[in-house]
């Protein structure tokens, strides 16, 4: 009897002691979701008064959160305080599946419109930039980038991978603030994918295999998760101690760059 309980032992451990711990993932085919996100409400912005965005999620599984940056989320579908420009807002529902829709708050009479561009960065060094160009409001402008000094120039240079905020103020010290993502050149298809094949959607582990664990070798599933990912591969919780597989530094590196960059299939 101990020699039966023994092997049950055994095989219980050489099916999990490979995996990260499942109790935060969820195996959730964000393709087949109906979840959608629609524009409400805008209101215009002006030099005094700034504009807003009003939206609605539905489909997926609620509760949803919303985001304007495509990192932050909020439990609000209203966004405040925004100056005249394009604006993308995400939808986010509990299953971690996300939906888009553009909006734009129109500038008022005396308001300042922001327009952002910008390049890419290596991903881990600061080599992007971001091209900030202003219309509407006193023709006189400076821009700063992030809170730090103001310049006349609307072009910045040794930009790092990530969310930035760029602010405009014209002679009268009217303002209008818009954020960018700076993206890297992290490929889901080229970078991405080997370190999971190699890591993670291993034999008895996030293959597909086993129905109870995300299956890492589906795209729309990582993406899902891809939060969790990047935090747990951070924190090397995942890969599992004792499970045999490690990760770089620089595959860490990439795994988050590509988070960041809003885990795009590339």
């Amino acid at each position: 009897m101990k020699n039966i309980s023994l092997v049950v032992l055994v095989l219980f451990l050489s099916v999990f002691i490979g995996c990260s711990d499942n109790s935060e993932d969820t195996a959730v085919d964000c393709a087949n979701s109906d979840i959608a996100v629609s524009v409400s409400e805008t209101t215009p912005a002006d030099c005094d008064v700034q504009g807003s965005i009003e939206v609605n999620g539905t489909g997926g599984t609620s509760p949803y959160s919303y985001s304007i940056d495509e990192t932050t989320f909020q439990n609000s579908a209203t966004f405040s305080n925004l100056s005249a420009g394009s604006y993308t807002i995400t939808v986010k529902d509990s299953d971690g599946c996300t939906a888009t829709v553009e909006a734009t708050v129109s500038v008022g009479p005396s308001g300042i419109t922001l327009n952002l561009s910008s390049s890419e960065s290596d991903c881990g060094n600061e080599t992007g930039t971001i091209s900030a160009t202003a219309t509407g409001g006193n023709s006189v402008y400076t821009f700063s980038l992030d809170g730090g000094m103001s310049q006349d120039s609307g072009e910045f240079d040794g930009v790092s991978n990530g969310s930035h905020e760029v602010v405009v103020t014209d002679g009268e010290g009217c303002s209008a603030t818009q954020s960018i993502v700076v993206t890297t050149a992290v490929s889901w298809t080229g970078d991405i994918m080997p370190i999971i094949n190699s890591n993670c959607a291993v034999s008895g582990c996030h293959n597909g295999d086993n129905s109870s664990i995300p299956n890492w070798t589906d795209l729309s599933t990582v993406q899902a998760n891809a939060s969790n990912i990047k935090r747990r591969t951070g924190d090397k919780s995942m890969p599992q101690a004792g499970s045999g597989l490690t990760l770089t530094d620089d595959e860490i590196e990439l795994i988050a760059c590509w988070v960041d960059d809003g885990a795009r299939n590339n």
